[in-house]
């Protein structure tokens, strides 16, 4: 039985409040799983991205907001409040945006909820991120860590994933999450195409374990072998590789 989606807006808002609560002395700390990048860099990078969904939540269908049209964040402590007036600005936007109106979006024209999804996904990924510079972080909420693979396998994949990195002969992934009860998919791929459906099977590979590592996984968070793996493995190492977001 499909499941409703999670309440987008409370999640965005939860997990913005959490990212916008770090302390100044941890923006200069690495990322330990993304090479170059700092906690300065994950709050600036999601307050940017606030502001880029804010002018797509603003635009005609058919005019996909560039780059350059979104400022860049400051270096330096100053990044905290950016990113807060951003993150706060973008919520307004929400709050009075009509979410079933056609929004531009880079795969094309979507309903204005899609920000909402895309975003709310984006800063949960990114908060872990951050918490993982200086501890243990805490990981994605269960149903929106299953709504993000979805994400994951309906958004990215098919725009960013570069299947070069996979043969000509179809392979095929089992995902299976451990701690809820509708979290498995099938996930066929090869050098030209990725089809998936959720549901039980037989793959080249199968991942079990909790929602949020599957998730985490998937975006190159953690190795595959922090999940229980059977089968060929070197597929979810290619998955990683390929994998552009």
């Amino acid at each position: 039985m499909a499941q409703p989606a999670p309440d987008f807006a409370h999640l965005l808002r939860i997990e913005g409040a959490r990212l916008g609560d770090v302390r100044p002395e941890h923006l200069d700390l690495p990322i330990p799983h993304l090479e170059g990048w700092t906690v300065h860099d994950v709050v600036g990078h999601v307050g940017w991205v606030a502001g880029y969904a804010r002018q797509a939540l603003e635009a005609a269908p058919d005019a996909l907001p560039t780059k350059a049209d979104v400022p860049e964040p400051p270096p330096g402590p100053e990044v905290v409040d950016w990113f807060g007036d951003a993150f706060a600005q973008l919520l307004t936007t929400f709050d009075q945006a009509d979410l079933a109106a056609p929004r531009p979006t880079w795969t094309g024209p979507q309903k204005a909820s899609w920000w909402l999804r895309r975003v709310a996904n984006e800063v949960a990924v990114h908060r872990w991120d951050a918490e993982a510079a200086w501890s243990s972080p805490t990981p994605v909420a269960p149903r929106q860590a299953r709504d993000a693979v979805d994400e994951v396998l309906d958004v990215f994949a098919p725009h960013r994933l570069q299947l070069s990195e996979f043969d000509d002969a179809a392979a095929t992934v089992h995902l299976h999450a451990t701690d809820i009860d509708d979290g498995e998919w099938m996930i066929e791929i090869s050098d030209t195409a990725i089809s998936w459906s959720e549901g039980h099977g037989k793959g080249d590979v199968a991942a079990r374990g909790p929602v949020s590592d599957l998730l985490l996984m998937m975006w190159g968070r953690i190795p595959p072998s922090r999940l229980e793996v059977f089968g060929d493995s070197s597929l979810l190492d290619r998955w990683q590789t390929s994998a552009t977001f």
